[in-house]
């Protein structure tokens, strides 16, 4: 017997190889003061943060993953490049929730956890199923009957995965401030 994985759903994980520096993690924390309510947490008013002359290194540092995910993940031609377009900050605090979503006018999105503790932290990632009329009870979890993977997360993770991948986040528990920077890839 042999079992097929058609079509099978990326999701490309990476750490930043370096601390936030003084003047990036300044420039989070004077973004907290800028927020609005988001559905279950609070977000920053500016859709362009990675534009901010103070995070252009780390912006240079995601673009860096970006690269990668296209080159080990989709195998696009040297003609194609990808870039940065929209990146806001999230801000989590306990008993908050991040609702399932999707990042529509976007190929790739990314996340990076700039203050998470995996012992409470995690985001979800939920399969879109085209046939929920009928749902078995599953005795031992496998990729192929999961509808959805849940992965701790620290400081310094990466994730990079299509657009229309719905993700989120559970109610979080502990007493950090989990802070997460989310951006858009077009080519």
């Amino acid at each position: 017997m042999i079992i097929h994985q058609l079509f099978p759903e990326p999701v490309y994980f990476s750490k930043l190889e370096r601390g936030l520096t003084k003047e990036e993690l300044k420039t989070v924390n004077k973004y907290k003061k800028k927020t609005q309510k988001n559905a279950g947490n609070s977000r920053t008013n500016d859709n362009y943060v990675l534009e901010h002359k103070a995070l252009k290194n780390l912006k240079k540092d995601l673009h860096t993953k970006v690269m990668d995910y296209f080159d080990k993940v989709i195998c696009t031609d040297s003609l194609i490049t990808p870039y940065i377009t929209q990146s806001w900050i999230n801000y989590t605090k306990r008993d908050q929730f991040h609702h399932k979503h999707n990042h529509p006018n976007s190929l790739v999105s990314g996340i990076f956890y700039i203050s998470a503790d995996k012992k409470v932290d995690s985001v979800t990632f939920y399969k879109v199923s085209l046939d929920d009329r009928i749902r078995l009870n599953i005795a031992k979890y496998n990729p192929f009957n999961s509808t959805s993977c849940l992965f701790p997360v620290e400081t310094g993770n990466i994730f990079l995965f299509r657009s229309s991948l719905i993700h989120g986040v559970n109610k979080k528990k502990g007493n950090n401030i989990r802070i997460s920077l989310s951006f858009n890839i077009f080519i």
